[in-house]
């Protein structure tokens, strides 16, 4: 099987729009960038820019401000597990910015970048290409003008960082090898395709394959609440996220608006809409921390023809399954349920899963490191977790070793001290000039 056993990154082989030393600048820039979010305790290692780019003038402009120019992750202060770097980097906001700015400059040759310093997982790929597509179909973007450029593989990231997406690409990937979508039964035929193919099923049972299973359901077999949810939402898309212990922990319908909004909102969607809720109410109303970890919770939902941002999204969220109940699905909830309006989730789908190189994709990929070569950020996130590792080792033998006795040690000097001072002593003792002995006379 090709792709799912050879690195994504090699097949982003296409040429940087404008000059390649501007934009080795930049990407250079976003992981120092992200290097400086770390060292402050702002998100993980991982920075992103958005650029309009008009590479016959060589003129470069950058979708931000003087005082915010980029983004970097945001997962631990918005409680959310795909506010990756590249995902704030495309918020509402600036994707609003970019239509009124290639609005003002119909067909002047304008192409669009997003740079970043990681490979994007599979759920901000989602919403590059819902954005491509956007942009395209509103006559704005010509096709292949819309290009990625990024430093760091999924294989650099996890040697040097310790944050491992491949993963759930290879669900990606595999949907892509596996023709799923050349089947009726698309995601709900998706376990049985992996499970029946060898590499496949290995690749599952290592850890380098993580998915989650879309299966049937039937309303006589709902928990408690869901039916009656599903029934008034009628041709409505709804999903529902229900607990292992039975109870409802969110729910959501579409809340894009039916005449259309100037622009499109796929994280208005049900699915989208019930994972960032239920994240929310787990940590505004319980205080998680890790309030994208739903324990094994399982969404059900009418909508047949999932799309690929929604599924992408849920694969964050550790839910045991999603469940679509047959008895509620029509062709009405899946066209208000898609994605892009007037285009199929299947089709979106598959633009996702196709390889970088592939001319499904509306994306242009540009692989602009070194796979050999480090990056700052992530050399800095990995001291930081080994330090903070070692600081909770040091604590639990200070409090192993003052459990029985009020420990204490002697300086030379006769001073008496307690060893949770010399412990903790590190920081104040860190500008050590050194001490050399003097020779005799």
């Amino acid at each position: 099987m090709g792709l799912l056993t050879t690195p994504r990154y090699q097949a982003a082989q296409s040429g940087t729009p404008g000059n390649p030393l501007f934009w080795d600048t930049v990407l250079d820039q976003s992981d120092l960038f992200a290097y400086n979010t770390v060292s402050c305790g702002k998100g993980g290692p991982f920075g992103a820019q958005l650029w309009l780019v008009h590479a016959a003038k060589d003129h470069y402009v950058l979708v931000g401000t003087a005082q915010e120019p980029e983004d970097s992750n945001a997962v631990v202060s918005k409680g959310r597990a795909s506010a990756h770097a590249e995902a704030e980097n495309l918020s509402p906001e600036k994707r609003a910015e970019v239509i009124r700015f290639l609005e003002g400059h119909r067909d002047e040759g304008w192409q669009m970048v997003q740079v970043s310093s990681g490979e994007s997982c599979p759920s901000c790929r989602s919403k590059q290409v819902l954005l491509a597509n956007e942009l395209i179909g509103r006559g704005l973007l010509r096709e292949n003008d819309f290009h990625v450029i990024f430093k760091a593989t999924y294989a650099q990231t996890k040697r040097d960082a310790g944050f491992n997406d491949a993963p759930y690409d290879q669900a990606f990937r595999a949907i892509a090898e596996l023709g799923v979508f050349d089947t009726d039964e698309g995601l709900l035929g998706l376990e049985a395709a992996l499970m029946s193919n060898e590499t496949a099923a290995a690749q599952i049972k290592s850890g380098e394959l993580v998915y989650i299973a879309v299966d049937h359901a039937n309303s006589s077999d709902l928990p408690e609440g869901v039916d009656s949810i599903l029934r008034r939402a009628g041709s409505q898309p709804v999903a529902i996220i229900v607990r292992t212990d039975g109870s409802i922990l969110s729910s959501a319908v579409d809340q894009r608006s039916l005449g259309g909004d100037a622009m499109n909102r796929p994280e208005k969607t049900a699915l989208v809409g019930a994972l960032y809720q239920a994240a929310a109410n787990l940590r505004e109303d319980e205080g998680k921390f890790e309030s994208w970890d739903l324990e094994g919770a399982r969404l059900f939902t009418n909508v047949r023809d999932i799309g690929p941002m929604a599924y992408s999204e849920s694969l964050w969220y550790n839910l045991s399954g999603i469940s679509v109940v047959d008895e509620y699905t029509d062709a009405a909830v899946d066209c208000v349920a898609q994605e892009l309006p007037g285009t199929g989730n299947a089709e979106l789908f598959k633009q996702v899963a196709a390889d970088y190189d592939d001319p499904a994709s509306p994306l242009k990929v540009i692989f602009h490191g070194d796979p050999e070569e480090a990056s700052v950020a992530h050399l800095l996130w990995k001291a930081k977790m080994a330090m903070e590792t070692l600081q909770n080792r040091q604590a639990e033998r200070l409090s192993a070793l003052e459990e029985g006795a009020n420990l204490c040690i002697q300086y030379i000097d006769g001073t008496l001290a307690s060893l949770a001072r010399l412990v903790c002593s590190s920081r104040q003792s860190s500008h050590y000039d050194g001490k050399q002995a003097e020779p005799e006379a």
